[in-house]
């Protein structure tokens, strides 16, 4: 199996450095909307089964193409952002990046349930996106494509990977950027890391 996994085009917000988790349900700006139809472009020719999205908007309206061609489509609440708590919709200034700094720390230190004050923990989003591996794991599909979040992404990077959670930080996706998995009914083996070939200059 074939696991294609991308993350959802540019925001608004993205642009002007605001925090944007689960509680922030932003839609694509121009130029998202641009990566998104360059990335269906450049593989809509492979054969996908099956197309998985978060609920938020950003990443439905990136896949929007894959599904009007008539793929498959499956939405997860469980892939949705990790919910930043106080700081969701608002600047990522040097507080914010002190919090996040020290919430990593605190994850690595293994205190998973750590977490912004209302947001998400890292036990809670080991959670669930862990269901969302095992449920990958019972597909029959041989290839697969989920548009999901830049949070997302580094965890599941470590899930699948079987890394510590502290190896998050490792991980950068940019706007549409893939990631490839294979899976072989055992393991999860990444091929691909953050590829925006597709991207136009």
């Amino acid at each position: 199996m074939n696991i294609y996994l991308y993350r959802h085009g540019q925001t608004l917000y993205n642009t002007k450095g605001i925090v944007q988790g689960r509680g922030v349900d932003s839609s694509l700006n121009e130029k998202g909307f641009q990566q998104a139809d360059d990335f269906y472009q450049f593989y809509k020719d492979i054969p996908f089964d099956l197309l998985i999205t978060s609920t938020l908007k950003r990443t439905i309206q990136t896949a929007k193409p894959f599904e009007n061609a008539g793929i498959s489509v499956e939405r997860l609440n469980d892939l949705e952002e990790i919910d930043w708590g106080i700081y969701e919709g608002k600047p990522a200034d040097e507080q914010m990046h002190s919090a996040y700094l020290g919430l990593l720390k605190a994850w690595s230190d293994g205190n998973y349930d750590d977490c912004m004050e209302g947001g998400d923990s890292a036990r809670q989003m080991g959670e669930r996106l862990n269901r969302v591996v095992e449920y990958i794991k019972t597909l029959k599909h041989k290839n697969i494509l989920i548009c999901t979040h830049g949070g997302c992404m580094a965890y599941l990077m470590t899930i699948l990977q079987q890394l510590p959670l502290s190896d998050m930080p490792k991980f950068k996706h940019q706007n549409t950027g893939l990631c490839l998995f294979e899976y072989n009914g055992i393991e999860f083996t990444l091929k691909i890391q953050d590829d925006i070939r597709h991207l136009k200059k």
